[in-house]
């Protein structure tokens, strides 16, 4: 589809980890439309990441090139049998995470910046991040979004005015705006990645309210004046 008509956000969704046997993110994600229109603006469409990405930094790593390459067969809903691969020019990403190790797990929270350093705790393979590796790429030690979070914000708030550690979290999204500056065919994707933590809430009320909090975040995402020429 046209990129003039269109704005395409790939969204990601988690697996159940640690103590939990669900994950919120996984289930706000499969709860998103596919399609968001706004009367007088682009539709936004929302591409759902493939499958649930894994807690281990490989995977973390491969998950974010994997969608700037922009193969349509990455992105729900699947293609059917006998289309063509189309490629998608993903717009920004919006990873979704749920809270836990400590933090209020009624917190809905919208990152912005992520470091490269300082990552403890090891994935669920027991391999921990390469940082040594990353400092030999050139990478900063960190990198921020250059999206206007406070617009999105601004624009959950609008909609939902009563309501609105170092892991893998921050790693997904360093990794994903990273990836921009290693992989020359990516560099005007720089900054195009945010984070979105969701609270533990999982009643079917309680994901609901996670996923049009979410719409509404994506929808003020859009209205940023970096895609108007698109």
């Amino acid at each position: 589809m046209p990129s003039e008509d269109y704005l395409n956000v790939v969204v990601t969704g988690n697996l159940p980890f640690m103590e939990y046997d669900f994950n919120t993110s996984q289930l706000v994600r499969d709860a998103l439309p596919d399609v968001i229109k706004r009367p007088g603006k682009k539709t936004i469409r929302v591409l759902k990441y493939y499958r649930d990405t894994l807690d281990t930094y490989t995977d973390v790593r491969f998950v974010s090139n994997d969608i700037w390459v922009g193969k349509r067969s990455r992105f729900l809903p699947a293609p059917q049998p006998g289309e063509e691969e189309e490629h998608v020019d993903v717009d920004f990403i919006l990873h979704l995470g749920m809270i836990a190790l400590g933090w209020d797990p009624d917190q809905f929270r919208f990152e912005t910046i992520a470091r490269r350093d300082g990552y403890k705790l090891p994935g669920d393979d027991g391999k921990f991040v390469d940082s040594d590796y990353l400092k030999s790429l050139g990478l900063p030690e960190v990198l921020s979004t250059s999206l206007d979070v406070e617009a999105g914000w601004r624009k959950v708030k609008e909609d939902h005015p009563e309501d609105a550690g170092l892991y893998f979290c921050e790693f997904r999204l360093y990794s994903s705006l990273a990836e921009s500056h290693v992989t020359k065919e990516f560099a005007n994707k720089k900054g195009r990645v945010v984070f979105e933590h969701l609270p533990q809430l999982h009643t079917r009320e309680g994901i609901e309210l996670a996923r049009d909090i979410s719409v509404s975040f994506i929808t003020g995402l859009a209205d940023d004046a970096m895609f108007s020429g698109n």
